[in-house]
C-alpha cells in the first residue's frame, strides 16, 4: 500500500469492525491494491444462487437461505466457520477466481453483469478527496468558485446529495449561501478540553459538497444525506438502499454522489446495476476519483452516470490527481476549492501532515473530484431553471457549453 491509502484504509477499518463488518484489501498479482471488500460474503442475484451452489459446494452446506439485501440481490457467506470442504477455506477473491475458473469467463460476465461479485466498499477518502482539508488564506475567506447570481425558478428544484451529512446548522453570517440547505447531521467528534469540537476523519465533506453546489445554483433546494458512517465508507448495497430512501423521502430532481470505488476485474457493481433498473430516470452526478488513472471508477464509469473529473487550479490543465479516460464525461475545477466546512479541531491522519492538528473556523480549502462533481451538479440545476427542462436534458445543455481546450476531454468553467 502507499502510505496515504494505508492511512485511509486503517481509518475505515475500525468503524466497519465496530459495526460488525470486516473489510480487507484485494491485491493484484503485482502486489498493488485492487479493491476493498467485505470479508466472507459474495453478492449475487437470487436467480443465480443454484448455479453458484453447483460451482462451490461450500455454498450448499453453509447457505441454505440467502440473505436478501437489495432488490433481488442476496449475500452468500463463504467459509470462516471452522470446517473445510473440498475447496478448503476460501477468501472472497479466491472464491471469485474459482467460480470464474469453473464456469468460464464468458459465463462469469454474461448479459453485461457478473455472476457474483465481492461486496465492494464505496468511500469518499483519497479516491474522491485528493487531499485532507486545509485552512484557506486570508482573514475572511470567501468561497471559490464564488456564488453565481441567483436564477429564477431554482427554488423549485431539489438537489439530493449522498454524502457524510451536514455539519450542524450552517451559520447564516458565515455561510449565507447555505441558507435553507437541509439534511441529516454530520456528527462531530468528542468535545476537547478547550471546549472545541473535534472534527472526525471525512467530517465536513458533505457540507463542502453542498456549499459548492449551492454556489452554482444559489436558489436551489439542497438536501444532504448521511450515507457514509464508517469514516467516509459504506458497503455498496447499503449505499444503494440509502439512495432508495433519499429518493422516496425527498424526491430529488437529481443526485450528487462524491464517492466511489474500484471493483474486481473492473466489472460494474451489481448494487448499482440494480439501482439503475429500479430508477432508470435518475440523473446521478458522480466523482471520477483521484488516483490519476484511467481505470474505471464506479459508479462514475457507468454510461448512464455523469462522471466528473478535476480541472487544475489554472482552469486549463487536468488536476494532478484526477482520474481520466473515455468514461469521464466532463472536467470541472477540483483543485484549491474553498467553501463551507466544519468548525473545530482536525487531526491530520495522512502523511506528511500526520499527526498535526489544525483549527478550522467553518471554511476550508480542499481538492478532489469530490468537489468537481457538485460544481457540475449545480450548473445542471441552474440550467434546469433557465430552460425549464428535465435534469437529463439540462445536462446535455450544460455539456454543450463545454470546451475541449486541454485535449483530455470537455471542460466546464464556473460562471464568470
Amino acid at each position: 500500500m502507499d502510505p496515504v491509502f494505508d492511512a485511509q484504509y486503517l481509518r475505515m477499518k475500525d468503524p466497519f469492525n465496530n459495526a460488525g463488518y470486516e473489510i480487507a484489501v484485494a491485491y493484484t498479482r503485482a502486489g498493488e491494491v485492487d479493491y476493498i471488500y467485505a470479508v466472507g460474503v459474495l453478492l449475487a442475484r437470487q436467480a443465480n444462487v443454484p448455479q453458484l451452489r453447483d460451482v462451490l459446494p461450500r455454498l450448499r452446506q453453509d447457505f441454505a437461505r440467502p440473505q436478501p439485501v437489495y432488490g433481488d440481490l442476496v449475500l452468500l457467506p463463504i467459509g470462516g466457520d471452522g470446517h473445510h470442504d473440498e475447496d478448503g477455506y476460501l477468501t472472497v477473491p479466491e472464491a471469485l477466481d474459482l467460480i470464474e475458473q469453473r464456469v468460464g469467463k464468458e459465463k462469469m460476465f454474461s448479459d453485461g453483469e457478473p455472476l457474483a461479485t465481492a461486496v465492494h466498499i464505496v468511500h469518499t477518502a483519497k479516491l474522491c478527496a485528493a487531499t485532507e482539508p486545509e485552512v484557506p488564506g486570508g482573514s475572511a475567506p470567501a468561497p471559490y468558485p464564488p456564488p453565481a447570481a441567483p436564477g429564477a425558478g431554482q427554488e423549485g428544484i431539489l438537489l439530493g446529495i449522498s454524502d457524510t451529512g451536514l455539519w450542524e446548522q450552517p451559520s447564516p453570517d458565515l455561510h449565507p449561501w447555505l441558507a435553507g440547505v437541509g439534511g441529516v447531521a454530520d456528527p462531530p467528534g468528542p468535545t476537547l478540553a478547550g471546549g472545541r469540537l473535534s472534527i472526525p476523519y471525512e467530517g465536513g465533506h458533505g457540507t463542502m459538497v453542498a456549499g459548492v453546489a449551492r454556489c452554482m445554483a444559489p436558489g436551489a433546494g439542497v438536501y444532504v444525506g448521511n450515507h457514509f458512517p464508517y469514516s467516509g465508507g459504506t458497503l455498496e448495497y447499503m449505499l444503494a438502499r440509502d439512495l432508495e430512501t433519499l429518493i422516496a423521502d425527498q424526491s430529488p430532481d437529481l443526485i450528487n454522489l462524491s464517492a466511489g470505488g474500484y471493483t474486481r476485474g473492473d466489472a460494474p457493481p451489481l448494487s448499482f446495476i440494480e439501482f439503475r433498473h429500479r430508477h432508470p430516470g435518475v440523473t446521478l452526478v458522480t466523482a471520477a476519483g483521484n488516483d490519476s488513472t484511467d481505470r474505471p471508477f464506479w459508479p462514475a464509469a457507468f454510461d448512464w452516470a455523469v462522471a466528473v473529473g478535476a480541472l487544475g487550479a489554472d482552469l486549463q490543465n487536468l488536476a494532478w490527481f484526477s482520474n481520466y479516460g473515455d468514461w469521464v464525461d466532463v472536467y470541472a475545477l477540483g483543485e484549491g476549492v474553498v467553501n463551507a466546512f466544519a468548525t473545530g479541531v482536525y487531526t491530520y491522519h495522512e502523511p506528511p501532515k500526520q499527526p498535526a492538528t489544525q483549527v478550522f473556523d467553518g471554511m476550508a480549502r480542499w481538492s478532489g473530484t469530490s468537489f468537481s462533481a457538485p460544481l457540475v451538479a449545480g450548473l445542471i440545476v441552474a440550467e434546469m431553471a433557465r430552460s425549464q427542462s428535465s435534469a437529463a436534458d439540462a445536462w446535455q445543455g450544460v455539456l454543450g457549453t463545454a470546451a475541449n481546450t486541454g485535449g483530455f476531454g470537455p471542460v466546464l468553467l464556473p460562471p464568470p
